[in-house]
């Protein structure tokens, strides 16, 4: 009897074992292919927000849509950059047709792209898309896409300025971010082993052991994703093309990058959990000040000025973060415009001038005609008069009045006419010591000593002789105007690869700063029988040249003029 109860027992528990190690079995399996399923999840959602992180940056690094040549030079740089690392294959921006406009290797610009895609109607949309293209020399890649759409607002911005172009023009590229996919595949096969074995274990140990095993699986990967993403976005803010200030709720600095650091008073690292008002310029405070309590951000344009000295414009975006109706800090995004800004005021400075020009050149000529009968009275009347001495000066008076004001109109017309160069290569040292013959009596008569150096082997130039003598004379002219008691006259050419620099220095009265923006406009001097003409009509030939003038003055104590000549081969002036 003992026996049947010892065999009944041992068949009851070897069915219950069998039927557990089934069970067990099953669940694990279960767990496994579960398991294996949330791991493939995971890395796609990995990826997938990775691809649009890295593709919203792109986006929001592209400030002037319209401005298509500039912005793509400069997308196509910070792609070539970014595709060089090493979890990412290819980042490609194409038009609505295909064509590449920009990749991370420049050899593959004006290829074809994404043609076995619906890309007309991609190209107008937001929603992210992807994909895994198989990669026959190694691992897979995973290929985030969608439409590339630069800031709304600030293409709003420039479609108002200019008037002819309309925003949804502007929004019609793709753009691919392809992500290597070794990493995650190797990380998935690691995983995936040990959560067999873990597997295996679990059928000797018992439920208990699978569930604390798997706990603990689960805490790894937790974990591990954790740190993945916080390296990457610790990684994106310190690479990100803009500065970021981040401040808690306390007012204290949290974040900061390298960008960042050139308008903090302090080192970025040293800044860290300081408070912000005891780092931040002052106009920087100003911003957070007037932010609204409740969110909302503010943007603007800041000046600063560097440790060097010179000023800087920054555009400013500051924000309010809020957590459910809390306050959970503020943002601060900066970026140096100086370039653009004086790029913008140049535009419209060029358009004032050429409206300028325009309305001279009409005035001039209707007023020429009956200046030239009003001279010719003025010689009749001389001669009617003649023996009466004051009616004959009065005459005179008239007749030199009539001419001066035909020069200035005759030099208005020049100003307004197209320039028509005859260019001719030449030296360009003789022009200047052949332009210095010409004022030698006056730079004499006024004890103003003048000095010539030239580097040795200067190249020669193709330019308008004729038209470069007018440039020199008008500015050594000013030169001797502004150096009344005497002085030093000092003219430089300096050579380098690209250009020709001619620099014209003198240590006379100099220009007065509030001035200085304004000696380019037409009939603006400060000399009592100036024109205003002068440097209007220099700046007008350099450009005809491709060239470039600058100018740089301190009050009591001299100007410098800088000329810049594309050297043969170079069409424009490098910056």
């Amino acid at each position: 009897m003992l026996n049947a109860n010892k065999k009944i027992w041992f068949n009851v528990s070897f069915w219950v074992v069998i039927v557990a190690i089934t069970v067990m079995a099953a669940v694990s399996t279960v767990m496994t292919f579960t398991f294996f399923h949330q791991q493939e999840e995971q890395a796609v959602e990995l990826l997938v927000e990775k691809g649009t992180t890295l593709i919203r940056s792109f986006e929001a690094s592209l400030r002037n849509p319209l401005d298509v040549k500039n912005e793509m030079f400069r997308l196509q740089k910070l792609l070539t950059e970014t595709a060089q690392q090493p979890d990412i294959d290819y980042i490609i921006v194409t038009d609505n047709d295909g064509n590449i406009i920009a990749d991370g290797d420049p050899a593959q610009v004006g290829d074809k792209y994404g043609l076995d895609l619906d890309i007309g109607s991609l190209a107008l949309s937001h929603d992210i898309r992807w994909r895994q293209v198989v990669n026959p020399q190694g691992a897979g890649t995973f290929e985030v896409y969608r439409g590339f759409f630069p800031p709304q607002k600030n293409t709003e911005d420039k479609t108002s300025s200019q008037g002819n172009v309309k925003s949804k023009e502007i929004n019609k590229f793709i753009i691919y971010v392809g992500l290597n996919m070794a990493t995650i595949e190797k990380a998935t096969k690691e995983d995936n082993r040990a959560h067999l074995i873990i597997a295996l274990i679990l059928l000797l140990i018992g439920s208990s052991a699978i569930i604390s095993l798997f706990l603990a699986q689960a805490y790894r990967l937790t974990r591990t994703s954790l740190s993945r993403i916080k390296i990457f976005s610790e990684a994106l803010v310190k690479n990100m093309p803009i500065g970021l200030i981040a401040l808690d709720h306390q007012g204290k600095i949290v974040t900061c990058n390298e960008k960042a650091q050139a308008v903090l008073e302090v080192a970025c690292s040293d800044a860290l959990s300081r408070e912000a008002l005891t780092v931040l310029p002052e106009p920087l405070k100003k911003i957070l000040a007037e932010l609204p309590a409740s969110g909302g951000f503010l943007e603007r344009d800041i000046q600063l000025i560097s440790a060097e000295g010179q000023e800087h414009i920054w555009e400013t975006v500051a924000a309010g973060l809020m957590d459910e109706g809390i306050p959970a800090g503020r943002i601060l995004l900066i970026r140096d415009v100086t370039a653009i800004r004086q790029m913008e005021n140049e535009v419209t400075r060029t358009r004032h001038l050429n409206s300028i020009g325009s309305l001279a050149a009409g005035v001039a000529h209707e007023i020429r005609n009956p200046l030239s009968s009003i001279k010719g009275f003025a010689v009749y009347f001389k001669e009617r008069l003649s023996g009466n001495k004051e009616d004959e000066q009065t005459a005179d008076v008239m007749i030199a009045e009539t001419e001066r004001l035909n020069r200035v109109i005759s030099q208005l017309i020049e100003f307004a006419r197209p320039l028509k160069l005859k260019k001719e290569k030449v030296q360009f040292v003789e022009l200047v010591q052949h332009t210095i013959k010409l004022i030698a009596a006056d730079a004499q008569k006024n004890k103003i000593s003048v000095e010539i150096d030239a580097a040795v082997d200067l190249p020669a130039l193709e330019v308008d002789p004729d038209k470069i003598k007018q440039v020199l004379l008008n500015i050594f002219l000013n030169c001797l105007a502004a150096l009344k008691e005497g002085g030093k006259l000092t003219i430089e050419l300096l050579p380098s690869a690209d250009n020709l620099t001619v620099i014209i220095s003198d240590n006379g009265a100099g220009i007065e700063k509030m001035d200085l923006p304004k000696i380019y406009d037409p009939y603006f001097t400060s000399k009592p029988a100036g024109t205003g003409l002068g440097l209007a009509v220099v700046q007008k030939i350099m450009e005809a040249h491709s060239g470039k003038i600058d100018v740089e003055s301190t009050a009591a104590q001299g100007t410098k003029v800088y000329l810049h000549f594309p050297l043969p081969g170079n069409k424009y002036i490098k910056e």
